[in-house]
C-alpha cells in the first residue's frame, strides 16, 4: 500500500504548479495516506528525494489543517536540512513562524519567509493567501504597521482568488482574508461582501465546515465592531473640537468682560474734572491700550485654537494703534501733551 502512496506522491505537480497543493491535500484523503505511512516514505532514503519532500508537505498540511501547530514545528525543525532547499519549504516556514503567537518578532519572521516563497512560487495560489493573512495578521496587531503591506496583502488575495477555481480548498479562505484586510483599510462594504461571499460559497459536507464557518463569523463579528468602533471615533473627535471651541468662546467672553471692566475704571479716573478735550484723549488713549493688551491675550491664549483669517488676528491690532494714536494727538499733539494733561490730573486729584 505504502508503494502505492510514493507512487502517486512522485506523480504530484511541481512545487512551482499552481494545483501541487490541491492535488497533495486530495492525495490525503485516501485510507492509506496515515501520518506513519508518510513518516515511513520521508524515511525511506530509496525514494527519490523529491517524492519524499512530497510526502513531508503532505504531513505538514495535514498538521495544519487540524491546527496541530506543534506537531507542524517538530516536522519543520526535523527535516529542515533535508528539504530546506526546495521552494515549498520557504512556505512551511512562513507557517512555522506564523503559529509561534502574537509576538510582532514572530510575525515579521514570518512575513520574511512569506515574501520569500511568494517570489519563488507567484503562482501558487496558497502561497499568496499565506502572505496577505501574514501581514493581516501583523496590522491586527500593530495597527501602526505600514500601510503600503495591506496594499501588496490585498493584491496578493486577489490574485489568489484569481488564480484558483471551485476545486482549490482555501478557495472561500481567500474571499475571508480579503474580507480582513479591506476591513483594516477602512472598506467595510468591500469587507462585508467578501465574507458574505465566503459564507455562502464554503461546502457544507466537508468536515471542517462548522470550523470554518466559525472563523468566517468571528471575521463578520470584527467587520461590525471595527465599523462601529470608526464611526465613534469620528463622533469623539468632532465633540472634543466642539468642547475645544467652546473653550475658546469661553475665554474670549472672559477677556471682553475684563477689558470692559479695566476701561471704564481707567476711564471713571481719568475723566473725573479734566476738560473735554484732554479727557477725550487720554480716553481714546487707554481705550486703544486697552485693546492691544487683550488683543495679545487673545493671540497667547486663543488665537491657536480659534484660527480665522489673518485679517481678523490683526484688526484688533490695527484698531488698537489707531486709537493710541489719536489719542496722543487728542491730548496736545504729542507725549508731552499727554503728559502735562495726566499730570493735570493728578494734581486736581491732590
Amino acid at each position: 500500500m505504502s508503494r502505492s502512496l510514493s507512487q502517486r506522491l512522485a506523480d504530484l505537480p511541481p512545487e512551482t504548479d499552481p494545483g501541487f497543493g490541491t492535488a497533495a491535500r486530495a492525495l490525503l484523503a485516501g485510507p492509506d495516506a496515515g501520518d506513519e505511512i508518510l513518516t515511513a516514505i520521508i524515511e525511506d532514503a530509496d525514494l527519490p528525494e523529491q517524492t519524499r519532500f512530497n510526502a513531508f508537505y503532505c504531513l505538514q498540511a495535514r498538521a495544519w489543517r487540524r491546527k496541530d501547530h506543534r506537531r507542524h514545528r517538530a516536522n519543520t525543525d526535523r527535516y529542515q536540512s533535508r528539504f530546506s532547499r526546495h521552494p515549498m519549504f520557504f512556505y512551511l516556514q512562513a507557517e512555522y513562524y506564523a503559529a509561534l503567537g502574537d509576538d510582532p518578532a514572530n510575525l515579521d519572521a514570518a512575513l520574511t519567509f512569506a515574501v520569500e516563497a511568494v517570489e519563488r512560487l507567484m503562482g501558487v495560489p496558497g502561497v499568496l493567501h499565506l502572505a496577505a493573512e501574514i501581514i493581516a495578521d501583523r496590522h491586527e496587531r500593530d495597527p501602526g504597521s505600514d500601510p503600503r503591506l495591506l496594499l501588496d496583502a490585498e493584491r496578493h488575495v486577489r490574485q489568489a482568488i484569481a488564480l484558483s477555481d471551485s476545486r482549490y480548498p482555501r478557495y472561500h479562505a481567500t474571499h475571508a482574508t480579503h474580507a480582513r484586510i479591506a476591513t483594516l483599510r477602512g472598506a467595510f462594504t468591500a469587507a462585508r461582501a467578501s465574507i458574505a461571499r465566503a459564507i455562502e460559497d464554503e461546502d457544507s459536507t466537508g468536515a471542517e465546515y462548522a470550523l470554518r464557518i466559525g472563523d468566517y463569523q468571528l471575521i463578520r463579528s470584527r467587520i461590525q465592531y471595527a465599523q462601529e468602533a470608526e464611526r465613534l471615533g469620528a463622533r469623539q473627535e468632532e465633540a472634543t473640537r466642539e468642547l475645544r471651541q467652546i473653550r475658546s468662546q469661553v475665554l474670549e467672553i472672559m477677556g471682553l468682560l475684563a477689558a470692559v471692566i479695566a476701561f471704564i475704571t481707567t476711564a471713571a479716573n481719568i475723566a473725573a474734572g479734566q476738560p473735554a478735550r484732554p479727557a477725550a484723549g487720554l480716553l481714546t488713549l487707554a481705550g486703544g491700550v486697552t485693546l492691544l493688551v487683550f488683543w495679545g491675550f487673545h493671540v497667547l491664549l486663543i488665537g491657536t485654537v480659534s484660527g480665522g483669517s489673518a485679517w481678523r488676528r490683526v484688526a484688533p491690532a490695527v484698531v488698537g494703534v489707531i486709537l493710541v494714536t489719536a489719542g496722543f494727538l487728542m491730548t496736545g499733539w504729542g507725549p508731552t501733551g499727554a503728559g502735562a494733561a495726566v499730570h493735570q490730573s493728578v494734581g486736581q486729584g491732590a
